[in-house]
């Protein structure tokens, strides 16, 4: 279901790949109990350089679309199943954002259970159903992907949707560049 959408973060991920291998990867700390096939190399004072991942079987979102009774858009599928990487900061139209993505297993796991809270949290609200992809600077302002249309959103938590920012995860995806 993923790859028509999977080629546009093939497509950003290669290109940010392309710019590390002319400067050098992002770096992390490290932490043993933290592992992740993103890592590149040997930890060097406590940090250790990363790249995003293609993932050897694609994330499982059946069990929160059972929970939550919903299939979840293909956009956001692909965006959280292909790949795991560590946040990546980005700008978006001259605004730096950091896309959420999940570091190994455990972490998707986790993952999987902010996105449950934060549908039911709109349910309660009785707001469109939305599901998070990126951090902004502002701790109330989240980048979303709408559930129903595949549009990507700014949301205010709490109070919903603000603006769209893209037609569709590929429009929004083209427009990203390195934050430096």
């Amino acid at each position: 279901m993923s790859s028509v959408i999977s080629k546009p973060l093939t497509a950003v991920f290669s290109k940010f790949e392309r710019e590390w291998q002319n400067s050098s990867y992002p770096q992390v700390e490290y932490d043993n109990d933290w592992l992740s096939p993103c890592t590149v190399g040997e930890p060097v004072d406590e940090q250790i350089h990363w790249h995003p991942v293609l993932r050897e079987q694609t994330g499982d979102f059946s069990g929160i679309e059972a929970a939550l009774e919903l299939t979840l858009h293909p956009s956001i599928q692909a965006f959280y199943g292909d790949y795991f990487s560590e946040t990546l900061a980005v700008d978006f139209q001259n605004n730096r954002i950091e896309l959420v993505q999940a570091w190994n297993e455990q972490d998707f796991d986790m993952l999987l259970e902010n996105i449950i809270g934060h549908v039911l949290m709109q349910r309660r609200l009785k707001q469109n159903e939305t599901v998070f992809i990126a951090s902004t600077d502002d701790e109330m302002q989240v980048v979303s992907i709408n559930n129903d249309s595949g549009e990507v959103v700014l949301e205010q938590l709490g109070k919903g949707i603000d603006r769209v920012l893209a037609s569709s995860l590929d429009d929004f995806l083209a427009q990203l560049t390195l934050a430096s």
